[in-house]
């Protein structure tokens, strides 16, 4: 991937991470669409962060060391979806970009 789109994908984890905890606290009609869309942002990572939070559950964490693993779980989560999407991204941009020949 390009610089440019480590740059977005810090942009959109950052938001991830920091709009539901922060829509939570705000009063205002943007809290809730903050939270939603923090949650939404950070989706593929959240769900397998949210099993492995079950897994965990008889493990003796403290709930900062809880949060920690919960949050490097989503971000290599969502690290590897990126990754993916552009893969494919790429590979239907070449595809659209070869020409077809009609035979005579």
């Amino acid at each position: 991937m390009s610089r440019k789109a480590w740059v977005l994908f810090a942009v959109v984890q950052l938001f991830g991470e920091l709009g539901p905890w922060a829509g939570l606290r705000m009063k205002s009609a943007i809290g809730p669409a903050l939270w939603f869309a923090g949650i939404v942002v950070m989706m593929p990572g959240r769900m397998l962060a949210l099993w492995l939070e079950q897994v965990f559950w008889g493990v003796r964490l403290t709930p900062i060391q809880m949060t920690a693993v919960f949050v490097v779980v989503e971000v290599a989560a969502n690290v590897c979806f990126w990754l993916l999407c552009a893969r494919c991204w790429r590979f239907l941009r070449r595809r659209r970009a070869i020409p077809v020949r009609s035979e005579p």
